[in-house]
């Protein structure tokens, strides 16, 4: 069993993609780990974007 799975902490991404079920389930849809990975940054990003578009933030100013 995994570290994670025994404790109360999340799972890192890297975890979650290393994981058995998660890349038998990942193999099935015809998913790569990397085209996950990419997907995840571009979701993260545009949340980024929203967030500094809903309101000014000094976290946005400081990374423009």
């Amino acid at each position: 069993m995994r570290r994670w799975m025994l404790c109360e902490t999340e799972p890192s991404i890297e975890e979650l993609l290393s994981d058995e079920i998660m890349v038998l389930v990942m193999r099935r849809s015809g998913v790569s780990a990397e085209e996950l990975r990419a997907m995840l940054r571009r979701t993260a990003s545009r949340i980024a974007r929203r967030s500094c578009t809903e309101g000014a933030n000094a976290t946005c100013a400081a990374s423009a």
